[in-house]
């Protein structure tokens, strides 16, 4: 009976243990992804991208499929500021 008590315990401690070595290193991945995503900029820091949404971009369906449907090559010009335009001010 001690032998059952015994391998209850080991497997017990086996199983905790792996428990939290996966905690750790899932906190540990975590925290590395969030410093390569911000990556040690000074005015990064504080943000957190799970909770602010700096590095998501929302659209509609339509604007999806006019992206992801589009075969057309777009022209490859710079893109020049008329001279009346810098007057205005």
């Amino acid at each position: 009976m001690q032998i059952f008590e015994g391998v209850t315990l080991v497997l017990v401690d086996l199983a905790l243990l792996v428990y939290l070595i996966e905690k750790v290193s899932g906190f540990v991945r975590e925290r590395r992804k969030i410093s390569r995503l911000v990556n040690h900029h000074p005015e990064m820091l504080g943000v957190n991208p799970d909770e602010d949404g700096l590095f998501v971009f929302e659209s509609d369906d339509r604007l999806k499929d006019f992206v992801l449907q589009n075969n057309e090559p777009g022209t490859d010009e710079p893109f020049y500021v008329q001279d009346e335009d810098l007057d205005e001010d």
